[in-house]
């Protein structure tokens, strides 16, 4: 019987166990994101320094480069080349490099500088006969053709020597070693010294 003045009781039962608290299994599931999640950024990371350190490492080489070559080109201006091909190496360690090793091959033109090649590249692939008047046209020289085609040749001569002597291919390798790999670049120019300063 029900008293008046009185509310029933709606009160619950009241539950067992944790709660509204999280279970064993989603605690590690939520670590085993979390893992991978820094696992993920720690790679990201790892790789943008490797990036950036070898950047840097490319860039101070390079610049060491362009000195070296700066600094050949002057060498040989001043003392001009030898008759035969010449190879010099070291490291960069006057400019604070030394784990920067460099490496300079001075070879002469491979390609056929005779006399024919040098009146081909001059006058676009023509031959001497071609560069003199015919008989024809020009009978009074008819008899001196032998000699200008003669004359001709001799300068062409002293030219392609000239050449040979003047030109070479300068190969400049930059290396060092990024942790067990050999990282290098080369760099390679062509160079014409016709009057050096020192004779």
């Amino acid at each position: 019987m029900r008293r008046r003045g009185t509310s029933p009781d709606f009160r619950r039962p009241a539950k067992r166990g944790w709660g509204g608290g999280f279970t064993l299994l989603e605690v590690m599931i939520a670590l085993a994101v979390l893992a991978g999640a820094l696992l993920v950024v720690s790679q990201v990371v790892g790789s943008s320094l490797r990036t950036q350190a070898r950047a840097r490492q490319i860039g101070v080489a390079t610049m060491l480069a362009r000195t070296k070559m700066v600094a050949l080109q002057a060498q040989y201006e001043r003392k001009g080349f030898r008759d035969f091909d010449e190879s010099d190496e070291g490291t960069f360690e006057d400019d604070g490099h030394k784990e920067i090793r460099w490496k300079v091959d001075v070879r002469r033109p491979t390609l056929d500088l005779g006399p024919e090649a040098i009146l081909a590249t001059l006058t676009g692939g023509k031959k001497i006969e071609e560069l003199l008047p015919s008989p024809k046209e020009a009978p009074q020289l008819a008899p001196f053709q032998a000699i200008l085609t003669g004359l001709i040749q001799a300068q062409l001569t002293k030219i392609s020597e000239q050449v040979k002597k003047s030109a070479r291919e300068v190969r400049l390798t930059v290396s060092w070693q990024d942790g067990a790999a050999t990282e290098s670049f080369d760099v390679t120019t062509q160079l014409v010294v016709t009057e050096p300063e020192e004779k």
